[in-house]
């Protein structure tokens, strides 16, 4: 069994997919994605995404309120996949465990695996899904947004097999959702499909989690030999097998590590030049331990040396700047001394140890103006910090802090700056460690904040933290009075990689973005503008979901962020262009009609929305292909006589007489609202 490092995520490539069948229907489909809407009813329309690669079909549906779950197919370039094939894989060490879990998850339909990350539970549950029920299942994992664990959102198709990961639940479910979970199962197994629940033992307990206690299974990690073993002959190395018996080893094999440990030693078995370098890569896999020690126990020996707190903050501010400059490294060093009270004040710092001495007594060589640690250990900066974070875990606040205000030094070149940022996120990623992340959010502003955007776009693809990262996105738009920065960074992020490449789940945050952002702010209409150039199906249906959910009735919340996101969309070309080319379906015209009608009539809106129709004026006016088709459109706009008002301000905006343009509009409007006044009458 085991857990790949990089365990799929929405970034994935999922094969293809189908819509549910009806109630009668009893074929292999792909579940719809549940909207959480109060009708229960479950809405889904395939949409081609690229990055899954061709053919690559996933229920799309983004919602600004409500929760909702994605189904993320689960295909062949999935790393557990290859690791659950027979042969290959290796069962956790609690084999009657292991037994119990197959049988429970065929009776209930339904099992929770509780481990922690890294034991291989991935791996475990894809390898009870390929071998649950009668025919062969589809495999997805969950996606959810939600605000807190629920079962009315979940999936519930024909023979699909499901995994979803609740480690790290934000807050306890509600107090029937393991008695829901019981329920689903049932659901599942009279459908033909599976859900396996990832959990930790550190947050499934309590009187909500005992319903679930006949189908939680404790699960351990696989021997860490077999599985080294295991994974060097899938990489087609059967000569180093040899190499696992010699000496070096033994201490390992009788720690026994967890399945992702085990996988890493096997990654460097192979990628070892020859034997002879069997004890580096030991050291490496150890982090390195006995050279940490020594960089840190370095007592001084003569009056020019650097007291040993002093050597030890040049060590560790040596990893956190591997590769930056050697004034960096001691400007973070002399910070980090600052913070221990440590004076550094100008008669401190010149009787104290020079530059080059305490670069050499903790073991840092120049390359140029560049400083480093040793190059030939392979990952030391990284062993250096997390060995700093393990030993000392009483001031993991103060470390974090002083980390991240180097970063945001704008006295640190930002190339250093940027090597700070990717040792946090390296260090945040091995520790699971959503604090740092957090830190960063907050601490880098300004000129940095594109750091910040670098970190978090990185972090929301990742196979650990992704699933955290990306719901802290959410809650940072889906509070009442959220934070201007916060805002302006999921909006930044949205409008990056990371929203071109799960377009679901950005849209969905820049939408509630928009409702705290004043209409037709530049930056959140760039982040439309990029995502229609590069996702155009998915934004189209995405403000075709949001409208189509959203009307006169609905929530002051919910309006603004629907108005909100519409206006930054057309406020571009490309999201001009995009909707033009729907306004000719009818169901599809008459919401758009509604949302500019709604956004003239909005006080704070007014302004925005008439600029943005002014430019359209521009732009259509000698266009022979799309002028009658605007004009047309427009006249329904301002088909109502009270936003008549809004029409003459357009007018009279441009010249003291009435434009062509504009006439020709106004014209039209009247003769539409007098021709459904005669209509209404008879």
């Amino acid at each position: 069994m085991t857990d790949p490092e990089h365990a799929p995520h929405l970034g994935t490539q999922p094969g293809p997919a189908q819509t549910e069948p009806t109630e009668s229907q009893a074929h292999p489909a792909t579940p719809p994605v549940a909207t959480g809407q109060p009708n229960g009813a479950a809405q889904s329309e395939p949409v081609n995404f690229n990055q899954y690669g061709e053919g690559g079909i996933q229920a799309f549906n983004v919602h600004l309120n409500g929760d909702q779950v994605l189904p993320v197919p689960i295909t062949g370039t999935d790393p557990a996949l290859a690791a659950s094939e027979d042969g290959r894989f290796i069962p956790p060490r609690n084999a009657p465990q292991w037994a119990h879990a197959t049988k429970r998850l065929d009776e209930c339909g339904i099992v929770v695996l509780c481990a922690p990350p890294g034991s291989g539970r991935r791996t475990a549950a894809v390898k009870l899904l390929r071998a649950a029920g009668d025919a062969r299942l589809t495999l997805f994992d969950l996606e959810p947004e939600w605000s807190k664990p629920s079962t009315n959102p979940l999936p519930k198709g024909w023979h699909a097999g499901y995994i979803l990961d609740l480690s790290d639940i934000p807050e306890p479910p509600a107090d029937r959702f393991g008695e829901d979970l019981a329920t689903l199962g049932a659901q599942l197994r009279e459908r033909g499909s599976f859900l396996v629940v990832l959990a930790t033992p550190a947050d499934w307990y309590g009187h909500w989690a005992e319903p679930t206690l006949a189908f939680t299974i404790p699960l351990e990690s696989p021997d860490a030999r077999r599985l080294v073993e295991s994974e060097l002959k899938a990489l087609q190395r059967m000569e180093r097998l040899a190499w696992l018996n010699r000496a070096e080893f033994t201490a390992i094999w009788s720690a026994n590590p967890s399945a992702r440990e085990a996988r890493r030693l096997a990654r460097l078995v192979n990628s070892a030049p020859d034997e002879d370098a069997v004890s580096a890569l030991v050291d490496e896999f150890g982090d390195w331990h006995t050279t940490v020690e020594d960089l840190l126990s370095k007592d001084p020996k003569k009056d020019s040396d650097p007291t040993l707190l002093s050597t030890r903050v040049t060590v560790w501010a040596g990893a956190l700047l591997h590769g930056g400059q050697r004034s960096s490294v001691i400007k973070a060093a002399d910070d980090l001394l600052t913070r221990l009270n440590v004076s550094r004040d100008a008669a401190h710092v010149l009787t104290d140890a020079t530059t080059s001495r305490r670069l050499e007594a903790a073991q840092i060589s120049r390359d140029g103006d560049r400083a480093y640690h040793d190059k030939t250990k392979q990952g030391l900066p990284e062993a250096l910090l997390r060995h700093l974070w393990d030993e000392f875990p009483t001031q993991h606040e103060l470390l974090r802090k002083w980390a991240t205000d180097v970063a945001a030094d704008r006295g640190i070149p930002e190339e250093d700056a940027r090597l700070v940022t990717r040792a946090l996120l390296r260090l945040a990623v091995h520790r699971h460690d959503r604090a740092i992340l957090d830190g960063l959010a907050n601490g880098l502003a300004g000129t940095r904040r594109t750091l910040a955007v670098e970190t978090l776009t990185t972090a929301a693809g990742d196979a650990e933290l992704g699933r955290y990262v990306r719901d802290r996105l959410r809650q940072w738009v889906d509070t009442t009075k959220p934070s201007t920065d916060r805002v302006d960074l999921v909006v930044e992020i949205c409008a990056g990689r990371w929203g071109v490449e799960q377009p679901a789940l950005a849209l969905t945050r820049l939408g509630k973005a928009a409702g705290h952002k004043a209409f037709g702010t530049p930056a959140l209409i760039h982040a439309f503008e990029e995502l229609a150039r590069q996702r155009p199906n998915e934004v189209r249906k995405a403000v075709d979901q949001w409208l189509s959910h959203t009307g006169l009735e609905s929530e002051d919340r919910l309006r603004r962020q629907t108005l909100g996101a519409f206006l930054a969309l057309v406020s571009s070309d490309v999201g001009t262009d995009l909707i033009l080319d729907d306004a000719q379906k009818p169901e599809a015209r008459q919401r758009f009609v509604w949302a500019w009608q709604a956004l003239l009539a909005t006080d704070d809106a007014t302004n925005a929305t008439e600029a943005h129709l002014a430019r359209w004026r521009e732009r259509f006016e000698e266009d022979a292909d799309r002028r009658e088709a605007v004009l047309d459109l427009l006249a329904d706009i301002f088909t109502p006589p009270r936003l008549r008002s809004g029409l003459g301000r357009l007018m009279v905006a441009e010249t003291s007489t009435l434009h062509p343009f504009w006439q020709q509009v106004l014209e039209q409007a009247a003769h539409r609202d007098l021709a459904s006044r005669e209509a209404s009458a008879q």
